[in-house]
């Protein structure tokens, strides 16, 4: 009699871990879900904004980064 409430006990303690991790995991799943979407839609947004900032700030077509002149000068 002891050892089958042991083992009905056990069982069900088993069953609720098990049961609880796959909830968590799907959980965890969908929430990792949206913050992908919201970082793909985050990057679609961003994009042409750098892509025009870089365009502009190019100096010569070659990359360079174009410098307004600096607000002091240094004297020798």
């Amino acid at each position: 009699m002891n050892n089958q409430i042991i083992v009905g006990v056990t069982t069900a303690v088993g069953f609720g871990v098990l049961s609880w991790m796959a909830y968590t995991l799907i959980e965890v799943d969908k929430r990792t879900e949206v913050m992908s979407v919201t970082v793909s839609k985050n990057h679609e947004m961003l994009k042409p904004l750098w892509e025009d900032f870089i365009r502009r700030s190019a100096k010569n077509g070659n990359g360079e980064i174009a410098n307004g002149k600096a607000s002091f000068e240094i004297w020798e």
